[in-house]
């Protein structure tokens, strides 16, 4: 049947089949278009066909598929180890060739990878259980599962799926590290859901795999994919993945994380830490995401602050998510098998027809990018000249001095503490001696002086509410009075404190300071909450009722925008000299995180450094555009040689490797034009160069040279020629097949498909 173009969906007696074109016309569909399922799929070509939709049919089809996919996935192994390409991580240490590739003379990088990692629960699976079932006295009994055992499970996921033996591995020491980093607190906790205590990211119990948490190059092919099983986002995630970009990788990796700031401390705690030392790991935080972390943080990993990075924004996954999301249909209710299978095809199918196929827009974009924010050079000399500003030294050094200065705030100094506390006593006091003196109606001067003496009380009386209102008056004068005292006591003060002293004075000014940060910090967040809801809104697939419920959080927020936006103009105007005042206009306008840099200030700071990453990402590019045109000569050279070597002794396989030659090739055109046009518009701003160079290869102690392979793959087909007829290895092989195929019918009902 298949040498006629066709798949069988039984293993006996089939009196169903499907043919190849079909199968391929839905694969190809399905991974351009994810939300088409099986079942719609069936119900198309019973329309087309004129007949009424079978539910089995979708089972049947299934089936075919499944075997069809098989097939494909042995055929794909074949072309790789004739190749010399499968190794277990060889597709993930070549994936990319601007990152993974290195030429002869090229620049160092600060970084000689970028990656960017994070989970998404958008992926999810259900696990499936037998009904409920009740003892005698109707409590519910524990739910028994009726998942299939499928022994196609252990290699689904490829070379892209982490095995969860190997993530959970560093169960026990993401929480030993969580332990030990308690006395490191981020000051972002309170901000991230998923810096929050692992012990509390829990998942429905409805859910098995509730996610992915996934790792990309900074150009996003995929390098690895974990499963999150029955958990949040836990470090033992990030941990796992860490270990292997190290393996694989080596020294001077950077690595974006929206958390890094309090995942750094869980990795410098774990077993991870003196590796991650000596290979000089950099946790970094992607430019989106930083915006919403404290100002200290950002100050230290924020992508425009850190030395060597360019203009990479590390917010890849986020943009892969957007995509990988129209799976999340489809696979909810799939087996384990069946899930794996769709994801590990479609981020294959991303890698090579999406990532590659933009891979030299990508360096395009990010070079003129780089070279508008260069022509801002000017203005920034300018603007420097105005402000008397002569060298721009200044800046890092501004940088430097803002961050020892709120790396001094985190824990107050004792002196201050105490100054402030007794100062907002005094204050306290003071009102309490104006509502006492009025309340009990006898003479008081001044009521702002906490220097007169309060006299004694005449007797209470009136109605009932009245005499209780004036006792907690005189009670609660007396409570004022006593805590004034004790910190009198603490602090040695001989004489009190009066409002026209220098000590008041300073006092004051360090309350109004610190009022003026936590109205400034309060306002921040608030404004930055209603961003991200605001880019949620926009989402294509966030459902109705997520819609409505965000709106009405929308609306709520905004009047706690309005209330702490108050609080911040009074807090700023109080503060010697008053600092800039905002409008609810200006507020709500704001449509980047970015923006928020405008309310410390750091106008010019900001500019200096995103010009000083515009060069950095021009040497990266420059980089990155000349081992792309490399890779384009070398891969074809290489495969075409395969090929030509193939066509003696198996045209078959030799039919193979062209198909994997042209699957890549048809975007090399593409690409050299791009680059070309590129180089010829840019002019004299292009500093690289079209010219290839020469590939270092990557030592290894395994390393086989390529004429083995072909001896070994010759020697294997000649076997295979040689030996077709022979009964043994006949038996062996058709034994293989049959254990394939029947694992294939054995599970076929189980797709998932409703």
């Amino acid at each position: 049947m298949v040498s006629r173009g066709f798949v069988a969906c039984a293993a006996y007696k089939s009196k169903v089949v499907f043919s190849i074109r079909l199968l391929e016309i839905f694969r190809v569909a399905h991974l351009r278009t994810p939300q088409l399922s099986i079942h719609a799929w069936m119900k198309t070509i019973a329309d087309l066909h004129g007949l009424p939709f079978k539910p089995y049919r979708a089972q049947q089809f299934s089936a075919a598929y499944d075997l069809y996919l098989a097939v494909l996935k042995r055929v794909k192994l074949r072309v790789r180890r004739v190749l010399g390409r499968n190794g277990p991580k060889w597709r993930m240490e070549n994936c990319c060739p601007s990152c993974m590739l290195k030429v002869e003379d090229e620049e160092e990088l600060t970084f000689s990878i970028l990656v960017t990692m994070d989970g998404n629960d958008s992926l999810k699976r259900v696990f499936r259980r037998e009904a409920a079932e009740y003892d005698d006295d109707g409590n519910p009994l524990p739910s028994v599962s009726k998942e299939r055992f499928d022994p196609r499970v252990a290699d689904a996921g490829g070379d892209y799926f982490l095995r969860r033996e190997v993530v959970n591995m560093w169960d026990k020491e993401q929480m030993k590290a969580r332990a030990d980093a308690t006395e490191d607190k981020s000051p972002c906790e309170e901000r991230w859901k998923n810096l929050s205590d692992d012990a509390s990211k829990k998942m429905w119990a409805i859910y098995d795999e509730t996610g992915v948490f996934i790792c990309l190059c900074r150009h996003g092919f995929v390098l690895m994919v974990a499963d999150m099983v029955r958990s949040g986002e836990l470090s033992k995630y990030p941990l796992a993945m860490s270990a292997e970009l190290m393996e694989s990788f080596g020294r001077n990796i950077g690595a974006g994380y929206d958390i890094s700031c309090g995942f750094s401390t869980t990795l410098w705690k774990s077993l991870l830490g003196p590796r991650a030392l000596l290979q000089n790991f950099s946790c970094l935080v992607g430019a989106f995401h930083g915006h919403a972390h404290n100002r200290l943080c950002q100050l230290v990993f924020l992508a425009t602050y850190v030395l060597g990075l360019g203009l990479e924004d590390l917010e890849g996954c986020e943009r892969l998510f957007s995509k990988s999301n129209a799976n999340a249909g489809s696979v909810r209710y799939m087996s384990v098998f069946h899930r794996l299978q769709a994801l590990t095809t479609y981020f294959e199918h991303f890698d090579t027809h999406e990532t590659y196929a933009n891979l030299s827009k990508f360096l395009v974009d990010n070079y003129w990018q780089a070279l508008g924010i260069l022509k801002t050079e000017p203005a920034l000399h300018s603007a420097m000249s105005a402000a008397g500003i002569d060298n721009v030294d200044v800046f890092p050094t501004r940088l430097e001095e803002e961050f020892k200065f709120l790396k001094s705030l985190m824990v107050e100094a004792e002196e201050d503490s105490l100054q402030m506390e007794y100062y907002q006593r005094l204050v306290n006091l003071a009102d309490r001696t104006y509502v006492s003196s009025t309340m009990l109606s006898f003479k008081f001067t001044d009521p702002s002086s906490t220097t007169t003496a309060c006299p004694p009380p005449p007797p209470l009386t009136g109605s009932t509410a009245t005499v209780t209102a004036r006792r907690h008056a005189q009670e609660n004068y007396s409570k004022a009075l006593l805590e004034v005292q004790q910190s009198e006591t603490s602090m040695g003060v001989i004489d009190r404190w009066e409002p026209t002293g220098p000590e008041w004075a300073e006092a004051a000014h360090l309350v109004s300071t610190k009022r003026y940060r936590m109205a400034l910090l309060k306002l921040e967040r608030l404004v930055i909450q209603r961003m991200f809801e605001l880019t949620k809104m926009n989402l294509s697939q966030t459902g109705y009722k997520l819609r409505k419920h965000i709106a009405k959080a929308l609306q709520a927020r905004s009047q706690a925008i309005k209330n702490a936006l108050k609080t911040y103009n009074s807090a700023a105007s109080s503060i010697a000299p008053p600092g800039r005042t905002l409008s609810w206009s200006e507020v709500v306008e704001y449509a980047f995180l970015a923006d928020f840099d405008l309310l410390r200030d750091p106008e010019k700071v900001g500019e200096y450094f995103r010009i000083e990453r515009a060069r950095e990402e021009i040497i990266r590019c420059n980089v990155e555009i000349r081992r792309l045109v490399t890779y384009i000569r070398d891969e074809r050279a290489f495969l075409v040689s395969v090929e030509a070597d193939l066509q003696v002794t198996n045209p078959g396989l030799a039919w193979c490797v062209r198909r994997y030659r042209l699957e890549r090739e048809r975007y090399n055109d593409i690409h050299m034009k791009r680059l070309s046009a590129f180089a010829k518009k840019a002019g004299a701003s292009f500093t690289g160069t079209l010219e290839p160079g020469v590939r270092v290869q990557k030592p290894t102690t395994e390393q086989i040279s390529w004429e083995s392979l072909r001896e070994m793959e010759a020697l294997s087909v000649e076997d295979e020629e040689r030996e077709i007829d022979d009964d043994v290895g006949e038996r062996a092989e058709g034994e293989q097949l049959a254990e394939e195929l029947h694992t294939v019918y054995m599970v076929a009902g189980d797709s998932g498909e409703v």
